[in-house]
Parts: C-alpha cells; sequence; structure tokens
C-alpha cells in the first residue's frame, strides 16, 4: 500500500469511529470508490484501530485512570468497592460483555457481507437510530448509571457488528435512550471502544507486521487515524451538548442513496 492510501485511510478511519457514521462502513466505501475496491489486509484494521485507539487514551485518559485505579483497588479492599472508580469499570465490562460475545460467534459472517450493498442498509439504519435518539437525561455519573444500562448499551454496540451501522452512533443513541447525559454517553462509549480497541492492537503487536509490507505506511495510517480521531472526539461532545446529534442521519442516509443509485 503506497502512502497517499494509508494517510487517506487513516484520516477516514479517524473522523468516523467516534462520529455517528460507521467507520467500517466508510473504510469500505473510501476503498471502493478512490482505490478501487481491493480488500484490505488486516492490518488495516489493527494500524487505523491503534490510531484511534491512542486517541481516545488520551482524551480519556483521566476516565481510564480513574476506572483502573478503582477496579484494582476494590479488588484489593472492599471499601474501595464504594468508589465511582470501581463502578466505572464494573459498567465498561459490563457493556462490553454483549459485542465480544456477539463477534466471536459472528464473525466470520459478517466478514462476508463486508461490501458496498450492505453498508449501504447498514447506514440506513444508522440514519433510523439517530433520526429517532432524543436528547438524553440526567445520569451524569457512574454512579448514577445502572448494570442493566450499561448492558443495554452493550448490546447496542453489537448490533454495530454489521457493516455501515455505527458503533458510536448505536452506543451514545442507547445510552440517551437510557437517561444518561449526552456527555456521560459518549464517554462510556468512548470508554467501551478503547477495551475492545485495545485488544486489536494487541493483536497486531503479537502477529507484528506481514512480509512484504513496510513501516512507513503503516505508521503514516496509525499517526493520520490518531489526529483525525482526537479531533472527531471533540467535535462530536460539542455536537451533543448543543443537540445536533441527529443531523448526521441526512447525511448517512444520502451516503447510503448514493452508493446503492451508483453501484457498478
Amino acid at each position: 500500500m503506497d502512502l497517499f492510501r494509508a494517510i487517506v485511510l487513516g484520516v477516514v478511519q479517524g473522523l468516523t469511529e467516534f462520529l455517528p457514521v460507521s467507520s467500517s462502513g466508510h473504510l469500505v466505501l473510501a476503498d471502493y470508490y478512490l482505490f478501487g475496491g481491493q480488500a484490505l489486509p488486516l492490518w488495516v484494521d489493527i494500524a487505523s484501530n491503534t490510531g484511534t485507539f491512542l486517541a481516545a487514551l488520551l482524551l480519556m485518559r483521566r476516565e481510564i485512570a480513574q476506572a483502573l485505579t478503582g477496579f484494582f483497588a476494590g479488588l484489593a479492599r472492599r471499601e474501595a468497592r464504594e468508589s465511582e472508580g470501581w463502578k466505572l469499570a464494573l459498567l465498561i465490562l459490563v457493556a462490553s460483555l454483549p459485542a465480544l460475545v456477539v463477534g466471536l460467534a459472528l464473525k466470520d459472517i459478517f466478514e462476508r457481507i463486508n461490501n458496498p450493498v450492505f453498508v449501504s442498509f447498514g447506514l440506513l439504519l444508522t440514519g433510523v437510530i439517530l433520526w429517532t435518539t432524543p436528547a438524553g437525561g440526567r445520569k451524569d455519573t457512574a454512579d448514577r448509571i445502572a448494570y442493566k444500562d450499561a448492558f443495554l448499551g452493550g448490546l447496542a454496540q453489537s448490533l454495530a457488528i454489521l457493516p455501515g451501522v455505527s458503533r458510536s452512533g448505536s452506543t451514545i443513541a442507547a445510552f440517551l435512550h437510557l437517561g444518561l447525559s449526552p456527555v456521560m454517553a459518549a464517554k462510556l462509549s468512548f470508554l467501551m471502544y478503547s477495551v475492545a480497541s485495545f485488544g486489536v492492537m494487541l493483536l497486531g503487536l503479537k502477529d507484528g507486521l506481514p512480509d512484504g509490507v513496510d513501516a512507513a505506511p503503516v505508521l503514516a495510517m496509525i499517526a493520520a487515524a490518531f489526529v483525525s480521531g482526537y479531533l472527531a472526539m471533540l467535535w462530536l461532545f460539542g455536537i451533543l451538548r448543543r443537540g445536533q446529534f441527529r443531523w448526521f442521519a441526512p447525511y448517512v442516509w444520502a451516503l447510503a442513496a448514493w452508493t446503492l443509485f451508483t453501484l457498478r
């Protein structure tokens, strides 16, 4: 893969991983229209996800540190299980379970339907989810969130295994329906993503680069995804505060319609 293609795909991943428009769908469509639509190798997913994971790690560093310290303190001392960090860690774990189970069980099926047609229908569904999302509620701390809320948000995240369905869109929408505040809904969604993406990054480190792949495109993709992902997260927080989350729906509907009408 040449450097330009790596940077473009990295930017696409970074912008669309956190905005509610489906990063997997945009990667498929960007590669299809800009670079001929050849099947993307596994290292592309690993490199681009590493970049967005590092962006989430930087922006959410306080919440991640709070959850980690609260979790390990809670394992060591019973009284520490009353802390918000302990509760936040358990919420993240509960929310991460459904997607893990669904992903392992149905991974092969969803990989076979990862093409522009299925992506377009997934984008149409994403638009419906976004358009029907409420403004949210007052659950703005971990103490106010029930484990049931986290589990239902995790179920919504598992829906995003379908190509074209936005992970951030479905999880944030579910949390807003459950009464979380817009900022807390986004934070919990990003923390859930960090858990899954950390596993993907470890997979990449374990396996290393495939034979014949230069380091330069990989590093360029990671850097591009990191910068664009960080900026996308900042932008999304502002969008949620202004109550404009639903206005991504017309965009994904238009993209889906355009794709279906222009497929060769």
